[in-house]
């Protein structure tokens, strides 16, 4: 089904953390913005993956019943900030400074799934990558850039 985020040898303390927690306690703290999209937050072998099912108010296309992108770009944004949280890269709610979002093709009406990953976690940036897939087709892949001091303020 889902393949693992992280191997079992790459795990830290902050993914035992991810780990003791429900996702009750991920969702608790969710903005008005968040509770429009309506996401979820599931384990798999340890590791939060998001998922968010289509509704009418996410539609980019009616004719095709596709997401907009727009909602695709803030499902990957969101993501980004709340494994942010839950890593422990940052603790307070992240600003995201640049995002960057590649369309590889068309999500139609379903359930998609994102994968977010540290790419980097330097002293004044910090870099998430969420992969979104739909079924087994990636539709789209982001990059958040996050500033620590915008974090610290």
């Amino acid at each position: 089904m889902n393949k693992p985020l992280l191997k079992e040898k790459d795990k830290t303390a902050a993914d035992i953390k991810v780990q003791a927690m429900s996702a009750t306690e991920y969702l608790s703290d969710q903005s008005p913005y968040e509770r429009f999209l309506s996401f979820d937050i599931d384990q798999d072998n340890g590791a939060p993956v998001y998922s968010m099912s289509f509704r009418e108010q996410h539609v980019g296309n009616p004719m095709i019943k596709t997401f907009h992108g727009g909602i695709l770009a803030s499902f990957v944004e969101v993501v980004a900030a709340k494994h942010l949280q839950v890593s422990g890269e940052i603790t307070d709610p992240p600003e995201c400074t640049s995002t960057t979002v590649d369309y590889l093709r068309p999500a139609f009406a379903g359930t998609l799934r994102a994968e977010p990953k540290t790419v980097r976690a330097g002293k004044r940036f910090v870099t998430v990558a969420v992969d979104v897939f739909l079924e087994q087709s990636l539709v789209c892949r982001g990059r958040c850039i996050y500033n620590r001091a915008c974090a610290a303020a």
